[in-house]
């Protein structure tokens, strides 16, 4: 399949960040149509557009379907079990996420997988009030936004729990402004679990491998 450098650019990363899974980021800078013209995407993805009628909804699939690309070489439908988690017709597992000017893709053959990805500003004030529990600190905006995608990412984790923000909990953040380990917990199993995170850009991207 071939790229053009312009397409090619719009490619932020793709690293392994554990054994059998990769992570990657697209930066959402050209239009659907380049992306078609660049043979970004496959062709056969314009029948998914029939549906879509959201200019923006249809840059988020087909940046997603570009990064995909990127990762396995080729183009690979993506579907949807009942409670709405992404999986690939090739039987990897995928977590999807999409924020403005960014998308985020982590895939891997033999663990459960998520991820979410959001821009560095202060909307997160909106919904902080309802977002920490009396027994969660977040001062900074960074903090805010770290809780925001942890737990983004946990409800896409445990989709079949359809977990409630209250269910969810942080317990820890260690790292930096680049890149650190988030402790967190399902307190509807008592689980709690690792997620990492990384700075890319101006842009947070939270992901957990299970």
């Amino acid at each position: 399949m071939f790229y053009d450098n312009a397409v090619f650019m719009s490619l932020m990363f793709i690293e392994k960040v554990a054994p059998g899974v990769e992570l990657g980021a697209w930066s959402m800078d050209e239009s659907v149509e380049e992306l078609f013209s660049c043979n970004a995407v496959s062709v056969s993805l314009r029948k998914e557009f029939v549906a879509v009628r959201s200019a923006q909804r249809r840059l988020e699939v087909a940046s997603v379907h570009a990064l995909v690309c990127h990762i396995f070489g080729k183009d690979m439908e993506i579907r949807h079990d009942g409670d709405g988690k992404p999986c690939l017709c090739n039987g990897f597992n995928i977590g999807i996420s999409h924020t403005k000017g960014c998308a985020a893709v982590i895939v891997s053959e033999d663990k459960e997988v998520a991820v979410d990805v959001e821009y560095m500003d202060e909307r997160v004030e909106r919904v902080v009030g309802r977002l920490l529990r009396d027994d969660e600190k977040a001062v900074t905006l960074f903090e805010k936004i770290l809780h925001w995608c942890a737990k983004e990412t946990l409800y896409k984790l445990y989709s079949a729990d359809h977990l409630a923000l209250s269910e969810m909990r942080l317990l820890s953040i260690y790292g930096d402004d680049g890149n650190g380990v988030i402790t967190a917990e399902n307190l509807r199993r008592n689980d709690v679990l690792r997620l990492k995170y990384k700075v890319v850009n101006g842009f947070v991207i939270v992901y957990a491998a299970l």
